[in-house]
């Protein structure tokens, strides 16, 4: 009985002293298992309360990044790239966790995005096209009562007549009216039919041809929509931005 009790009290001395080594063993204690509460306050500093705290600590990071690459790149021992790339995942590692944020808003408060009017999906880029390309005809249709299509022109100049076959074929297009400011007082291929340039080139601050613009005859307001040689296409779209941009289709 006397050997048992003894056996048993060293069982415990001896258990004893291998937790005391555990948590006494390099001064590491803790490490896997318990938060440092160093690393915890490094940590919370580390976290920033205004914006540019915030912009502080991202100044530092990314100075410290470029320094750690410079020194990786001219003395690019093993240690040295080893640092470069851990201090670069861990700040990938802060930009996933923003990004995942993001998405998570996102699905909460999915009117902070623009997923309505910017889709990423095939069938929702193919509905926005459509969208749009209705919305450019009737801006085109009711433009085309408001203003007439300019095209400031030199005869017999390769550009400006390749500029005027893409006006006529605009205006087959669109039913638009077309009319030539010649500024060298040559006719295009196209159009026989022009107007001499006594200073309307300068009004609308052209000076090199070929060069379209869009006119309201009845205020003289003009507005550029391309220069050079354009196809139809890009013509549209041109006078669709101008025309969102200036709200002309609201204009009387």
């Amino acid at each position: 009985m006397t050997r048992r009790l003894l056996l048993f009290l060293g069982l415990i001395c001896t258990f004893g002293t291998l937790i005391a080594g555990f948590y006494e063993e390099s001064g590491n204690q803790g490490f896997y298992f318990f938060e440092d509460p160093k690393e915890m306050e490094k940590s919370q500093k580390e976290k920033p309360k205004t914006p540019e705290e915030a912009a502080e600590i991202i100044a530092q990071q990314r100075e410290e990044l470029y320094k750690l690459r410079c020194l990786a790149i001219l003395s690019p021992s093993k240690e040295n790239v080893i640092r470069y790339i851990e201090e670069q995942n861990r700040i990938l590692f802060l930009s996933e966790n923003f990004a995942k944020e993001w998405q998570y808003l996102l699905l909460d408060f999915p009117e902070l995005g623009d997923a309505f009017a910017n889709p990423t999906t095939a069938s929702g880029i193919e509905v926005r096209k459509k969208l749009e390309e209705a919305s450019k005809k009737s801006a085109l249709e009711l433009l085309g009562e408001k203003y007439f299509l300019l095209l400031f022109a030199n005869g017999e100049d390769p550009y400006s007549e390749q500029a005027g076959k893409i006006a006529k074929q605009f205006s087959l297009v669109t039913d638009w009216e077309i009319r030539i400011v010649s500024m060298n007082g040559l006719a295009l291929q196209d159009f026989p039919d022009f107007e001499q340039d006594r200073g309307i080139s300068q009004k609308y601050g052209v000076k090199n041809a070929p060069a379209f613009l869009i006119v309201n005859p009845e205020t003289k307001e003009g507005f550029h929509v391309g220069v050079g040689v354009l196809s139809v296409v890009d013509l549209i779209d041109n006078i669709y931005k101008q025309a969102q941009r200036f709200s002309l289709e609201e204009k009387e």
